[in-house]
């Protein structure tokens, strides 16, 4: 990572099974789904790949905030600016987890039609 780029994150949840990264803009860069972790229903799994987004975004915001160190606070409208930014995120990131939730529920069927018919 350049300097001048700023800090990334990265956050887990359940123990690790989900874990994402989000990159120095806060968008999500990567996303790993341990298999152990498709055994839970899709709505359970969405909810805790959210929850592994949402602490790598924040990671990356005590990362932001820790570089700041003494610096002054933020005027009114760099934190409106910032506030419009983590908005346009969290609606980005509700269509990408709609989409992932889906292909997942697609995946999970077809693997379901493969060992029906196994049988």
């Amino acid at each position: 990572m350049r300097q001048d780029d700023g800090p990334s994150g990265t956050g887990e949840a359940i123990a690790g099974l989900v874990s994402a990264a989000v990159g120095t803009d806060g968008l999500l860069e990567n996303l790993v789904l341990n298999p152990r972790a498709l055994r839970a229903g899709s709505q359970e799994l969405a909810e805790h790949i959210v929850a592994a987004v949402r602490a790598a975004q924040q990671h990356r915001l005590s990362r932001i905030a820790e570089a700041a160190g003494d610096e002054p606070a933020m005027d009114d409208v760099g934190l409106d600016a910032l506030m419009k930014h983590l908005d346009d995120l969290e609606a980005q990131v509700s269509v990408d987890f709609t989409r992932l939730t889906s292909a997942l529920d697609d995946t999970l069927r077809r693997i379901e039609e493969g060992n029906s018919r196994d049988r």
